[in-house]
C-alpha cells in the first residue's frame, strides 16, 4: 500500500482508462485467494471545487466505496466485491488520487441477458429481489446501470452484486421516494421496467398494482427531466459550434 501509487502508475493491466477514473488488475499474493488477483481504480478529482471538498469536509470516493462495501457485506456477503483497502494521496494537505481495492470477480455484467428484447425473465427477478433486499436494508445505490450490476449462476440461480459503490446512501428510515434513483436509471424498455417493478413489489409484500403506478412515475418524471437537461445541453454547445 505504501508503493501503490508508484506501483499503480507503471505496473499492472490496463482493465479501463478515462477521464476520471482507471482501473487496473495486480497480481499480489499467489497463495492468497484475496489477493491473488486485486483490482485497484484510481480516482482523481474533476476540478478545482471538487479538489477542496474532497481535502476539507467530503470523504475521498475510494473511502466512501470501502466503507460503503463493507456495509453491503454485511447486509449480504456477495453483494459487492470484498473491500480490501483504500489509500489517499495528499500533498500539502490536499487531496490527490485515492485508490480502492477489491478481489477480481467472475462475475459478469448483466446487460447481455437484460438489454436485449428477448430478456432472461429468472435474472430479472433476482435483480428485483436484489434491488428490494437493498432498499429492505436501508441502502441506495444511486447508479444502478446495468454496467454496475453483476450476476452469477449455478444451476439455473443468479447472485447479483454490484460495483461503483461510492454513491451508495445508507439511511433507517427509507420512503419509495428516497428509492427513485434506483427504480428510474437502469433501462428505458419498458416491458422489462413493469417485470422487475411487479418482481420488487412481490418481495416487498406491496400492493402490485399502487407501487407499479407510483414507478411509472417516477419513471416519466426522471425521463422527462433528462430530456429537458440533454435539449439544454445541446443547444449551449450548438451556440459555441461555428
Amino acid at each position: 500500500m505504501r508503493t501503490l501509487p508508484q506501483r499503480f502508475e507503471e505496473g499492472g493491466t490496463m482493465i479501463f482508462s478515462g477521464s476520471r477514473n482507471v482501473i487496473k488488475s495486480f497480481s499480489v499474493d499467489p497463495d492468497c485467494a484475496v489477493l491473488r488477483n486485486v483490482v485497484v481504480k484510481r480516482f482523481r478529482p474533476r476540478n478545482i471545487f471538487q479538489l477542496l471538498a474532497y481535502s476539507t469536509f467530503w470523504q475521498s470516493k475510494a473511502k466512501r466505496a470501502y466503507h460503503n462495501g463493507r456495509h453491503l457485506i454485511r447486509l449480504c456477503e456477495h453483494s459487492t466485491p470484498y473491500p480490501i483497502a483504500y489509500a489517499e494521496e495528499r500533498h500539502n494537505g490536499l487531496m490527490g488520487r485515492c485508490y480502492y481495492l477489491t478481489p477480481c470477480t467472475e462475475a459478469q455484467s448483466v446487460a447481455p441477458l437484460l438489454n436485449v428484447a428477448d430478456y432472461n425473465r429468472a435474472l430479472a427477478k433476482a435483480f428485483a429481489r436484489f434491488i428490494a433486499m437493498l432498499h429492505e436494508g436501508g441502502i441506495v445505490h444511486h447508479d444502478l446501470n446495468f454496467s454496475n450490476v453483476l450476476y452469477t449462476e449455478d444451476k439455473g440461480q443468479y447472485d447479483i452484486s454490484v460495483i461503483d459503490i461510492n454513491r451508495m446512501t445508507v439511511s433507517n428510515h427509507l420512503t419509495l421516494a428516497d428509492c427513485k434513483d434506483d427504480f428510474v436509471r437502469w433501462t428505458d424498455d419498458m416491458q422489462l421496467f413493469e417485470h422487475v417493478m411487479r418482481e420488487y413489489a412481490r418481495a416487498r409484500k406491496l400492493d402490485e398494482e399502487t407501487f407499479l403506478s407510483q414507478a411509472l412515475a417516477m419513471k416519466q418524471q426522471h425521463d422527462k427531466a433528462w430530456k429537458r437537461r440533454k435539449d439544454f445541453t445541446h443547444k449551449i454547445k450548438k451556440l459555441f459550434i461555428f
